[in-house]
């Protein structure tokens, strides 16, 4: 019986389990990174997918907008960003006419040291870089709807410029399906109600994995509407490398990445444990984020089973959205659907976060392992609660309790797409 490492902020835990309760023990694949990722990202641009390269594409615009992920993406920013700065240059665009506009959706806003830390001092010293305020009506556009009725309510520095470049990172995604394409404008760059209402449909139709889902519909349906005109997307090992990059049209140069994203995240296991330990390092400055780890154990977790998510939480549950201790915990997923539907609640986004987690904690245990929420707070939300030096002891209570008890561990659970196979 060997130890076992599980990651946790900046350290590994130690967990000893018997090899015969042990069914599956994953992280993502290791596919090798770029060997030159400059040479790597030029290619993209310049064989893009159902697109003209960039540096044609681009000319004729005056001005032109880059919408860039934040610090809850690694999306390698410091390495993309100057090269399209450099591609444009050459289509007669000079960095004066470009500005990047954080695609950051219902994020906090990042600090001055956290854009330096994603884009780097040449970026930040050659192009303005504009915080997305989705709550801040003189900084947003209504830009009609779409064709499902979602108000198309966008950054006006997005819509004001005459060509649009979306740049991110494509990962597995609850509730999207995956990462990347359009969802740097939706709900990257739009209105607090718009990305409510794009929830509560991911909410009800969840497909963490499938591609063709109604929010990723929804979400180029929009990018349509305002005019995405190319994206730049990265895959990434899971040691952070860069592995592969794709460009071109937002649908078809996302489908590309989708392909190449499967190879890294998916993760076959045996079949399903009746405990899984969750760890979503390095995913995990806040609940918000460190619940994705939740939604990928639900695909590797029997029904009446338990997910014990190992995740630091530094900013508990989260800046931006600390109602959902409001929601989760408090209300049944009913009774959150009737407060969102009378409209008797502020925060219409926070409820949809609190469905897809309320839904999968009423079909199998979450016990929450972490010193960023208290064990007060956790009971509040439904869960269980342990400090991460006693993790260890955790499962051999359970193991006490259950000597047949199959475990698994996932690790970088929060990018990862479990399949039973």
């Amino acid at each position: 019986m060997d130890f076992r490492t599980v990651p946790y902020v900046d350290r590994l835990l130690r967990l000893r389990i018997p090899d015969r309760n042990l069914i599956f023990e994953v992280e993502p694949g290791n596919l090798p990174g770029a060997c030159d990722h400059s040479d790597a990202v030029l290619s993209a641009l310049r064989n893009p997918y159902a697109s003209s390269p960039l540096s044609e594409s681009v000319r004729g615009a005056r001005d032109v907008v880059i919408i860039s992920d934040d610090n809850t993406r690694r999306t390698p920013c410091g390495v993309i960003v100057p090269l399209v700065l450099d591609e444009l240059n050459r289509a007669g665009i000079p960095d004066s006419a470009v500005s990047i506009v954080i695609s950051s959706g219902t994020h906090r806003p990042m600090t001055s040291l956290e854009i330096d830390q994603k884009y780097g001092r040449e970026v930040v010293s050659r192009v303005p870089i504009i915080p997305h305020r989705y709550k801040e009506p003189a900084e947003l556009v209504d830009f009609g709807t779409t064709s499902r009725g979602t108000p198309i309510v966008v950054n006006r520095h997005v819509v004001e410029a005459d060509f649009r470049i979306a740049i991110g990172e494509i990962v597995p995604h609850h509730p999207a399906g995956f990462g990347g394409g359009a969802k740097a404008v939706l709900p990257g760059v739009a209105g607090e109600e718009t990305v409510a209402r794009m929830h509560l449909l991911g909410s009800r139709y969840p497909g963490l994995g499938v591609v063709e889902t109604e929010m990723r519909r929804e979400m180029e349906d929009f990018a349509g509407k305002i005019g995405l005109n190319f994206i730049v997307n990265a895959v990434l090992n899971r040691e952070g490398e860069l592995a592969a990059m794709v460009a071109g049209h937002f649908v078809a140069a996302h489908r590309q990445g989708v392909a190449l994203s499967r190879q890294v995240y998916g993760a076959t296991i045996p079949e399903l444990a009746d405990m899984t330990v969750s760890s979503t390092s390095p995913v995990d400055f806040d609940f918000f984020q460190g619940d994705k780890g939740i939604t990928s154990a639900e695909l590797a977790t029997r029904e009446g089973g338990e997910i014990v998510l190992v995740s630091g939480c530094a900013e508990g549950i989260s800046a931006a959205h600390p109602e959902l201790a409001d929601y989760l915990g408090q209300m049944s997923v009913d009774e959150i659907w009737e407060a969102v539907e009378t409209g008797d609640v502020p925060d219409r986004l926070t409820c949809a976060e609190a469905i897809v987690v309320a839904n999968i904690a009423r079909k199998m245990r979450i016990t929450l392992v972490t010193e960023g929420i208290t064990r007060q707070l956790a009971k509040r939300l439904g869960f269980g609660h342990r400090p991460p030096h006693a993790l260890q002891q955790y499962v051999d209570e359970r193991l006490a309790a259950d000597p047949d008890l199959k475990i698994g561990i996932l690790r970088n659970s929060a990018e990862i797409l479990p399949v039973v196979g």
